[in-house]
């Protein structure tokens, strides 16, 4: 706050007319300075900065409209008033407020009316000045305000980032501990499988060692129990991949009802004689596209499961109805296609879930039976089937009040043709003179590959990767080209197929892959 903030200059050539009006301001309170001229005027603003300014418009230096703009260009919170004894017209007060000037007095001026309108002036800065430091605060505090969120902002977005770390962090050590009940239920399995596997193969071997020659009974026994045991390891090995969603479904339309009919004698006897099952379809119930396979293994994995909540027996029922998905107040079925479906029900009078266990039933590996009682691979097999159907499972149930599921599957359109068929013949093995070139970098798998087309009575040549192969088909006549699908060398088993047919035109290919998603050909490799 400078010296003159509170003073009022009062600006007039006139003795007569300074002192009169100044008298009448000091008379009112008022700390008055006085300036005969304009350039006084400007020099004492310059020095004191006042909080008026009084300026009458005649001035020996300088037009007082002329002075009133210097001084409001220079000090904008000065408040001004103009003044003048002599005759003045409207354009000149309408020149003077133009100028800057904050009112206008013609003198003779009376004294009552100069306080007036001082005071009226003062209280109209005053709540100027007011108001521009209630903004200057305003502003200063939501400059404050948005450093504090913008700062507050930073520290969100850190702990979400380390949420998401921990998150991230827990999730793998689900993962691990899937794969440690992995080895505790799966590896179980296959040690089982296999001792059968080995164990047959060892006598067998024996046998031949010491040329003693086994009955025929106890050699049939042996490789059918080998068999057996490799059939389920099989199945078992189809069952993580259907948990991936990785196994290739052989879909066809399927009608429900026929399928139920033809199942069901398989699934009373899943369920023993004291588990009740009723089996209720809806009349025209629709058509679904799916592997009719897969679908009675989910159905039976469903029952197993129903069947180990009721120890001592009760009831299961198989319902299925059409609807319109999603259905009426099931909003959170948002990720199933909007249209024709058909619902599956698998409802069970046992013991129940708890939500626990209802949070993680669908995991892989996931099993509340005891070690080597269970893979926990049979809901997983369930979900990885339904969801690769293009459809969605739904989990009911209450501690001690039983359990439902519910399977949505859309309606398949009757006409379209069948993605794949279910062939169940079993055609009688023809044999041959042709001349065969296997390609499979496995020695195993490619010898015995060899062995059995031998016995065919196919000629059979061999390479262990692609470049090899294309230089056999240099040098030979080859009838059919039988090539794995991936390869090492560079060259998946779609690339041989289309250099070999520059070397062959028209030569015949059969390709086999043991991965299934990597050996899948895409559009146009399936034209090969």
């Amino acid at each position: 706050m400078t010296a003159g903030e509170d003073t009022i200059l009062v600006v007039d050539d006139n003795p007569a007319g300074l002192y009169f009006k100044a008298h009448i301001l000091r008379g009112a309170g008022f700390t008055v300075a006085e300036a005969p001229t304009a350039q006084a005027a400007i020099a004492y603003c310059r020095a004191a900065t006042p909080a008026m300014a009084l300026l009458d418009v005649w001035l020996p230096d300088m037009h007082g409209v002329e002075l009133c703009r210097r001084l409001k260009t220079e000090f904008p919170g000065l408040v001004v008033l103009q003044t003048s004894a002599a005759a003045t017209s409207g354009h000149d007060r309408a020149l003077a407020l133009e100028g800057g000037a904050d009112s206008f007095m013609i003198e003779p001026i009376e004294p009552e009316e100069l306080r007036a309108v001082t005071r009226s002036l003062l209280r109209m800065r005053n709540a100027e000045h007011a108001l521009r430091r209630l903004n200057e605060t305003l502003e200063q505090t939501v400059a404050e305000r948005t450093q504090a969120l913008r700062q507050a902002n930073t520290r969100l977005e850190i702990e979400i980032a380390e949420r998401r770390k921990a998150e991230d962090a827990l999730w793998h050590a689900q993962k691990l501990e899937a794969i440690g009940q992995l080895t505790g239920g799966i590896a179980h399995d296959f040690n089982n499988l296999l001792a059968v596997i080995v164990g047959g193969l060892e006598m067998v071997r024996g046998a031949l060692d010491s040329d003693k020659e086994l009955p025929r009974v106890k050699l049939i026994r042996l490789v059918t129990a080998a068999q057996t045991a490799a059939d389920r390891g099989a199945r078992l090995t189809n069952q993580l991949l259907a948990f991936a969603r990785r196994t290739p479904l052989r879909s066809e339309i399927a009608h429900l009802p026929a399928m139920f009919a033809a199942s069901e004698p398989l699934f009373r006897r899943a369920l023993g004689e004291t588990i009740a099952l009723r089996v209720s379809l809806q009349d025209g119930l629709w058509p679904c596209q799916l592997d009719p396979t897969q679908f009675e293994a989910a159905i039976l994995n469903l029952l197993v499961n129903a069947r180990d909540a009721m120890p001592q027996g009760g009831a299961v029922e198989i319902a299925a109805e059409n609807l319109m998905c999603p259905p009426q107040g099931v909003s959170w079925l948002n990720d199933v296609t909007p249209g024709p479906c058909v619902c599956i029900r698998v409802s069970d009078t046992g013991s129940g879930m708890s939500p626990d266990v209802m949070a993680h039933v669908f995991e892989p590996f996931f099993t509340t039976k005891d070690v080597g009682k269970g893979t926990g691979l049979g809901l997983s097999q369930v979900y990885g089937f339904i969801r690769q159907s293009g459809g969605h499972i739904a989990l009911d149930s209450d501690l001690g009040g039983g359990t439902t599921f519910r399977l949505y599957l859309p309606r398949a359109d009757a006409d379209a043709d069948a993605l794949g068929s279910s062939h169940t013949a079993t055609e009688a093995l023809q044999h041959g003179s042709e001349t065969i070139l296997i390609v499979e970098d496995n020695d195993a798998v490619r010898e015995m590959a060899v062995t059995l087309l031998h016995e065919l009575g196919y000629t059979v040549l061999t390479a262990p990767d692609a470049p090899a192969a294309l230089g056999v088909l240099d040098a030979n006549r080859i009838d059919l080209l039988f090539s794995d699908v991936v390869m090492p060398g560079g060259m998946t088993g779609y690339d041989l197929v289309r250099r070999a047919r520059v070397l062959n035109r028209g030569l015949k290919a059969l390709l086999t892959s043991g991965y299934t998603h990597r050996g899948a050909a895409d559009p146009d490799e399936a034209k090969l």
